[in-house]
Formats: structure tokens, sequence, C-alpha cells
């Protein structure tokens, strides 16, 4: 005998100890062949099993009456099916959840139709998808309850704003009244001017952090915007606020992109306020101008301001950030921040070179 012949696989020691079982029954369901395989799985003997029980009785109620009332008639009329899933009932009461496919043969006789099953074991498919779908409740509770937080935030911060700004108001208020009829005493003025000047930095800090909080609403509304109305809108925000001639303005032909208009004004209301917030001696000159690129357009915004060191670039971009000293610049460090969630909310990417001056 060759080394070839003797290494040979027996079909019948693959049969009998095949990763999947096997089972043949008759016309009435009597279990005429099983391998070992599903005898293991099941814990059962062969002597227990083989023409002493039919396959209905190794299934569990529900799936007994699924494959007397919906499988085997199937099997009579069309000869097999594929992949029904059933669960299994051995010794002891194990349950097994199984794959089921079946083919039937009468070998040239139709009064000795046989059926043949192959069976897969799912159990850890199974478990697998109850740990699926676990994760997933799971992900979806702790979404639904950061969408409340952040709706408790947002209502806080609404409230919040509204209840700190109101004195600031009053505060700032009553100071300008009690300069206007000179009502300080003398000497005292510089005290007036300090608490004046912080509660105004505390009135633009609410606000901006109030712009900031709502970066993020509006998302799922995104819509084909007009960059160019974008950028006319920011310009009328500034100049309510701004002198009408804070800065000129050279903005090119832009693109319509998908987004959220809100967001996108926000956007270029922010960086033109940076323009003229840190200007050097020469009016504030900003250009907008855009590059189409394979998959994305390149927008690119800038201006004659003071410039900084470009290893601030990416500082800049950090929440409440800042290069300058709010006794030198007025700012909260919080706009580029709401700039680079704004434009990661759009799937995109902002960056900035600079040098002093430039």
């Amino acid at each position: 005998m060759s080394d070839r012949e003797s290494h040979s696989l027996d079909p019948y020691e693959i049969y009998q100890n095949a990763l999947c079982g096997f089972v043949s029954i008759d016309n009435h369901g009597v279990i005429l062949q099983a391998n070992n395989t599903l005898l293991q799985w099941l814990g059962f003997e062969k002597e227990e099993v083989i023409e002493k029980q039919t396959f209905p009785a190794l299934l569990t109620m529900g799936g007994k009456i699924y494959f007397e009332t919906h499988l085997m008639p199937l099997l009579q009329m069309q000869g097999g099916f594929t992949e029904v899933q059933l669960e299994l009932r051995g010794a002891n009461d194990k349950r097994i959840p199984v794959l089921l496919n079946a083919i039937g043969s009468d070998d040239g006789d139709p009064k000795s139709i046989h059926y043949h099953f192959t069976i897969i074991d799912i159990t850890y498919r199974k478990r697998y998808e109850k740990e699926l779908l676990l994760a997933r409740k799971d992900a979806e509770d702790k979404a639904r309850r950061l969408r409340e937080i952040n709706e408790d935030l947002e209502r806080f911060a609404h409230t919040a704003s509204h209840d700190l700004q109101a004195p600031l108001r009053t505060l700032v208020g009553m100071i300008s009244l009690l300069k206007k009829k000179k009502l300080i005493a003398e000497g005292s003025e510089k005290y007036f001017d300090l608490i004046e000047k912080n509660a105004k930095r505390m009135r633009l800090m609410v606000h901006d952090l109030l712009d900031h909080a709502r970066v993020d609403k509006g998302n799922e509304l995104f819509d084909l915007v007009d960059l160019n109305e974008v950028c006319e809108q920011a310009r009328e925000a500034l100049a309510a606020a701004e002198e009408s001639d804070a800065a000129d303005y050279q903005i090119e032909t832009l693109p319509k992109v998908s987004g959220s208009e809100i967001q996108l004004v926000r956007l270029f209301q922010n960086l033109f306020s940076n323009a003229i917030k840190y200007r050097s001696d020469s009016k504030p000159l900003i250009k907008v101008e855009s590059a189409e690129r394979e998959d994305f357009y390149a927008i690119s915004v800038s201006d004659n301001g003071i410039g900084f060191e470009q290893e601030h670039a990416e500082r800049i971009f950090e929440f409440m950030e800042r290069l300058h000293g709010s006794d030198k610049i007025e700012g909260t460090g919080i706009g580029l921040s709401s700039c680079k969630r704004i434009v990661k909310n759009h799937g995109g990417e902002i960056w900035t070179t600079s040098s002093p001056g430039k």
C-alpha cells in the first residue's frame, strides 16, 4: 500500500465526525441515521435514537409544531429547504440553536422516500447576536441619555445667558449713567472703569459660550447652501455691532455646498470678526477665495492683520486659548474653537498659515 493510500480519508469517518450534524429520516419522520457529531451535541447514545425516535421529537414544542405543519409539507412538495432556524432539545433538556438544510431522495422508489438533514450549530452566532442587541440597546440608551443631557445643557445655557446678561447690562448701564451725570467721586473713576470693563468682558464671554453651545444644533438640517449669501449674512451681522466701514471685503464667486446655513454664517462671521479684531494699523482687508478639488472645495479667508507665529497655528483653535491678553485685544478664545467644530460637523478640516505682520 502506498503512503498516499494509507493516508486517504475514510468517507464513513468524515461523515461520523464532521463539524456539522447529519441525520436521515423516513417519510414518517423516524430517524434512520445520525452521525456522532449530532449525537454528542444532544448527549444521546446511538441506540437511544436510531429507529427509536422521530426527528420532531428532538425539537422544542414550537419547533415540533412548525416542522409538522410547515417543513414536512414543504419537504414532500418541493423535496427540500435551506437555512431554517430551529432549536434542538437534547438530554437533560439541553437546547441547541441550529440552522437546518434538507433534501429528499427516493432511490427510484417513490414509496421509500428519505430526507437528509445537514445541521449547523449556531450557538455562538446567537450569542453574538444577543450581545450585539444588548450593545446596541446600551448604545441607544447612552445616546438618548446624551441627548437629554445636551438638551438640559442647552436649556441651562439659555437660562444662564438671560439670567447673567440681565444684571450685567444693568451694571454697565448704571456705571454709564453715573459717569454721564458725574456722580462718581473724584479718584474713583479708575475703579468704575475696571468694573465696567470686566462686566463687558463677562457679557462677551456669556454671549460666546452660548454661541458655542449652539454649534451642533441643526446638523440634521443640511441643505444646499450658497456661500456668497452666507458671507453677505455674516457681513450684515457684523455691521450691526461694528462700524459699517470696519473692513473692506474682496469676495470672489463662491460655490454652493451641502451644510447648515446657520452654522456656516456663524463660521464666516467668526472669521471676519477675528480679521477685524486682530487688525494692523491699516484698514482690515478680508479676502475670500475658493478652489475646487477632486471631491471638495478649499475655501480660504485671508486678511492683512497682525498675524502670529506659525508655531501657534494649532493652539489658536483650542477652546478658550488666546495669544493676546484681554487687556490688549478683547476676546474670549472661543470663536475659532467654534469654527473648528462647525467645519468638523461638515466633514471638513480647518487650518491656518501666518507669520507676524502677515
